[in-house]
């Protein structure tokens, strides 16, 4: 190392100590920081509503704010402290905060993650779940989850039962008496709020008198699985009678704005979702979409907001929703809401929509409360399903079990015309001609039955109903059934084993090898009998539990479908078309044969 290299090295280190030197943090800002770690620590470690808890940190978060003076009028509030209220329904429990006038807190009593412990859709928050914003005449943006309201309700702690509902009651009163109110309706009957939010004399001191209304936090991940998880995560908005959406499949942000009369917004992960319905009219509405990490680390944030003008009257009314993507429920709540459920690729959805609505759905809750059981709800569906399609699967499987008689000749010809490939393709057509084969006779109907297993291979994959439904050793229908968990991580595989998803790609083969898709007459598909079954596995394995039995089951059928079918072709009656002296032999040779098995049977009798 010579002079100029120390000599650089040394400069660089005095440079990079003079920089952290530099930079370091005050101690005030090391106490600010150190105060905002323990808060967030504190709020993950929420497990179920904890008052005491929740309190002191909304304190604390006060303190880190912004002085209120700085929000003008909207800054001059009479309240200084934090009170919440407990509402539990026989579905929700909400945790009703001042600060913002809304709910903190939201769990669904009837729905549990996959460790066993409450839905709680609200991430790290203290503050409402729902902001009204707005740009103020003196200039300020205000967010009303910043502001401290004045609950009416005095009581800590409400419980409704069906049938029942109760209201809870913010009101944010400035200086001069004007008030804004939020009004909430809450029902014991379902997972519906309504919202009315009274503006009264406050109108004038909204810019324009424009606002925006929406849900601010992220919804927060139940699954195991969060890469597919937040696969599955979107905001939604419907206008016009049409959905759209923004889903971001890597890191990432974006923005996009929708301009006229909106029906609602939404934003969901892959089981559960809130939705906002304006009641009126509206001026538009914002997604919003922030991405990041990647793999189980990956994290979303998706927003959906409302833009409107105060109303003449001075209020404004909107339907809310919190809970899960059940058919029934969503369907109660708006005609279009359960749209949001992936049941298909969008060029299907023409065919998957009515499906899935109208003979999915029903034939799982029929069944699934009959049976109590999904995964024989599952089975006896697959049974069904082939039913159905036995008569465009018949030919489909009669057309390979008539191939599968040819392989002989075929391979002949290849080996006649092994140097003449376009005498061997004529060859083999005169063949087929003569045999009565039509070789492309089982693409059609295999084409015709494909939307209905492309719909259930994408609905079993976002259906709640199997969702923590148990069967055999899979202990929720929704996720993988790991059965051998590998200590490193297989590219696509994933670092684990799934049963149901081994015996599908075992069936797969089998299959194959009955159907005589393998025969050596095309060592190309003797090959493909075993890569296709191995790269479904890959990319199965990580699917629902419930979507493999269902094709396992399929596979079961299918097998059974072609070993009858094989044992009802006319093996020599197709080969005097070919070959009249090998269709002879093939005849002496099954006399033989049949002579064969009725002097073993004497023997055994004797």
């Amino acid at each position: 190392m010579d002079r100029n290299q120390i000599i650089g090295i040394i400069l660089i280190t005095v440079v990079m100590l003079a920089w952290m030197f530099y930079m370091a943090p005050t101690d005030e800002q090391l106490e600010r920081q150190q105060r905002e770690r323990e808060l967030r620590d504190s709020l993950n470690a929420v497990e179920r509503i904890d008052r005491p808890a929740i309190e002191r940190d909304m304190a604390e978060l006060r303190e880190l704010d912004q002085p209120l003076t700085a929000l003008g009028v909207f800054g001059n509030t009479a309240v200084t402290d934090t009170i919440t209220t407990v509402v539990e329904t026989p579905f929700q429990r909400f945790l009703f905060t001042n600060l913002g006038g809304g709910p903190a807190q939201i769990e669904l009593v009837n729905h549990i993650r996959y460790d066993g412990e409450q839905v709680t859709l609200l991430a790290d928050t203290t503050r409402s779940a729902y902001n009204l914003g707005f740009l103020s005449t003196e200039n300020y943006n205000i967010d009303t989850q910043d502001l401290l309201f004045i609950p009416r309700t005095t009581a800590s702690e409400i419980s409704i039962g069906r049938g029942e509902t109760t209201t809870i009651v913010y009101d944010l009163i400035l200086e001069d008496g004007r008030t804004l109110t939020f009004e909430y309706l809450i029902s014991g009957d379902g997972y519906e709020l309504g919202l009315s939010i009274l503006f009264d004399g406050v109108r004038d001191l909204i810019s324009g008198s424009y606002f925006e209304f929406g849900w601010q936090p992220r919804l927060r991940t139940t699954e195991r699985q969060r890469n597919q998880e937040t696969q599955y995560s979107a905001a939604f908005v419907y206008a016009g009678g049409a959905l759209d959406d923004i889903n971001l499949t890597s890191a990432g942000t974006e923005r996009r704005s929708i301009t006229g009369n909106i029906g609602w917004v939404a934003t969901k992960t892959k089981f559960f979702t809130q939705i906002i319905q304006p009641v009126g009219e509206t001026d538009g509405a914002i997604l919003m979409a922030d991405v990041t990490g990647r793999d189980n680390d990956i994290r979303t944030h998706y927003r959906s907001i409302m833009r409107s003008i105060v109303p003449a009257d001075g209020e404004s009314q909107f339907r809310l929703f919190v809970g899960p993507l059940d058919h029934r429920h969503l369907n109660e709540f708006h005609t279009a809401a359960y749209d949001m459920v992936d049941t298909g690729f969008r060029f299907l959805r023409w065919f998957s929509d009515p499906f899935v609505n109208w003979i999915v759905l029903p034939f799982f809750g029929f069944f699934g409360n009959l049976l109590g059981n999904y995964g024989l709800v599952i089975i006896l569906f697959a049974f069904v399903i082939k039913i159905v399609l036995y008569p465009l699967t018949k030919k489909s499987f009669e057309s390979m079990a008539a191939m599968r008689e040819l392989q002989p000749e075929m391979k002949a010809l290849q080996e006649k015309y092994k140097d003449n490939p376009q005498a061997q393709q004529q060859a083999t057509m005169k063949l087929f001609k003569k045999a009565k084969v039509n070789p492309l006779g089982g693409c059609l109907p295999n084409l015709l039955q494909a939307p209905v297993l492309i719909t259930l291979w994408r609905y079993f994959q976002n259906s709640i109903e199997i969702r923590q439904e148990s069967f055999l050793w899979a202990s929720d229908l929704s996720a993988p059934d790991v059965i051998i968990q590998l200590p490193f991580t297989i590219p696509i595989l994933g670092d684990f084993i799934a049963g149901f998803v081994l015996l599908m790609s075992a069936t797969m083969v089998l299959q194959m090898k009955i159907s005589g898709q393998g025969a050596a007459a095309n060592p190309q598909m003797k090959i493909f009998t075993y890569i296709l079954p191995v790269v479904l596995f890959l990319f199965f394995n990580q699917f629902a539990s419930g979507l493999s039995l269902y094709y396992l089951v399929y596979n079961l059928l299918s097998i059974g479908q072609q070993m009858m079918i094989n044992k009802q072709i006319d093996h020599v009656k197709m080969m005097e078309t070919v070959d009249k002296k090998k269709a002879r032999q093939m005849a002496k040779e099954q006399k033989m044969e049949e002579r064969k098995k009725i002097k073993d049977t004497r023997n055994k009798g004797e």
